[in-house]
């Protein structure tokens, strides 16, 4: 969906700016909308108020990342779960906006599940088939969305989700429980803070959504959008564990993002339940302090574009100022594809000469396909020494690859590298000419 949203806009990053406004714009409407049937119309403005300008969602929105348009298709589906009674139309709708949220972020299935539940649970009253029915009509129009999508992927890849499910994480459980807490912490308060006190700060969040969602058991009546949040907070948080057990994804506070929906959600039923004057000034305080750090980031984002991907001077200037000058009909490889793509606007940028790490769903070229790139085409390596990936070098990252290609320095720049790839043995070429 991301890419769909992108698409009219080509490369431009104002186009992104544009979608990453629309889905905040359309997410604090939709908390408002959701909280306003649940209490007073104060607290709903100054929650959802809260939410939009918060710090965190602030950081994800202003990116170019998914989180903000899953969050704003996530918020409309529980908009739409939230109603009573709910006719087929708006199950179907409901299914339709879950599928779109699993096609955004493959965490959405927490989505689905969490509609299923809240539609199924809200049918204790009346007849088990009916409730059936309406958890299959709504389960039917999210698999809809999401069987074309797998059918695809099966098609061109192989694989139902992609290619992205090359090993799990070896942690013990305690230290993949452990993962999502700082996340937690630095989505509320930033970055600024100990690891330590992050954890803290994690704990006290997944708290506000245990303590929300026991609500919904304890009091009468209960409300189906208590459930709804309860489930997507829990989702939110054990699916990327899940994940990471599986496919070593990352867990950092954009991954745990959705997690502030439930979080505010919460905060304001608590407000609505312990009324008084006092409690009134320290949430309009909280409100005020908690936004101004949302203002405060949004003014530093300029500062902070020389550290992001877009930027020339991020890693090494000059190694890109090298790749520009080579003929446009050499081949260039790099350990980081997306900068180097993003930079020069060279058609194939290739990943090489790097270690396959499981969790990402961009791999390195094999030595197979390295062969057939040397053998068939000039080819160079730009290398940038500060990346992650870049250990101690192309030769120490594998030297399975240098033993069968010469990597001949061309330039030596600060920051990187830049090599001329050739086969070591000419022979080795046969098989691809």
């Amino acid at each position: 969906v991301y890419p769909l949203l992108l698409s009219p806009g080509g490369t431009s990053l104002h186009w992104a700016r544009v979608i990453g406004a629309i889905a905040a714009a359309i997410a604090t409407w939709s908390l408002f909308a959701i909280l306003s049937q649940r209490v007073d119309s104060a607290i709903a403005f100054g929650a959802s108020f809260a939410f939009g300008s918060s710090l965190g969602f602030i950081r994800v929105a202003a990116t170019v990342w998914s989180e903000a348009p899953y969050i704003a298709v996530s918020l409309l589906a529980l908009m739409t779960l939230a109603r009573h009674d709910p006719t087929r139309k708006r199950l179907l709708c409901a299914g339709a906006l879950a599928g779109l949220g699993f096609l955004t972020r493959y965490a959405g299935v927490g989505l689905i599940l969490t509609g299923a539940a809240v539609i199924f649970a809200g049918h204790t009253h009346r007849a088990v088939r009916q409730a059936v029915v309406d958890t299959a009509w709504f389960l039917g129009a999210a698999g809809t969305a999401v069987a074309i999508w797998v059918g695809r992927n099966l098609v061109r890849t192989g694989e139902a989700l992609g290619p992205r499910f090359e090993g799990g994480a070896t942690e013990s459980v305690s230290v993949l429980a452990h993962r999502p807490l700082p996340a937690l912490g630095e989505l509320i308060f930033g970055d600024h803070l100990s690891p330590d006190r992050l954890t803290t700060l994690g704990i006290g969040v997944v708290a506000v959504i245990a303590v929300g969602g026991a609500t919904f058991v304890r009091y009468q009546p209960r409300q189906p959008i208590d459930l709804a949040m309860a489930l997507f907070g829990l989702t939110s948080i054990v699916i990327p564990v899940v994940a990471r057990a599986m496919t070593s994804n990352d867990i950092e506070y954009r991954v745990m993002s959705p997690t502030l929906v439930p979080f505010v959600y919460f905060l304001a039923v608590g407000a609505q339940r312990c009324r008084g004057r006092v409690l009134a000034a320290v949430g309009v305080f909280a409100i005020g302090w908690w936004s101004w750090q949302g203002v405060a980031t949004a003014q530093n984002f300029p500062h902070r574009l020389g550290a992001s991907s877009g930027s020339r001077v991020q890693f090494s200037r000059a190694l890109y100022d090298a790749i520009d000058e080579l003929p446009s009909s050499v081949l260039v490889l790099t350990n980081s594809p997306q900068r180097v793509w993003w930079q020069t606007r060279r058609e194939p940028t290739l990943f090489a000469f790097t270690r396959p790490r499981a969790g990402n769903s961009h791999y390195p070229l094999n030595s197979d396909e390295m062969m057939r790139v040397v053998c068939i085409r000039e080819a160079y390596l730009a290398w940038f020494d500060g990346l992650a990936n870049a250990g101690k070098g192309p030769h120490e990252r594998r030297p399975d690859l240098t033993a069968l290609i010469d990597l001949v320095v061309q330039k030596s720049v600060s920051g990187g590298v830049l090599y001329r790839l050739t086969p070591r043995h000419e022979q080795d070429c046969a098989q691809f000419r």
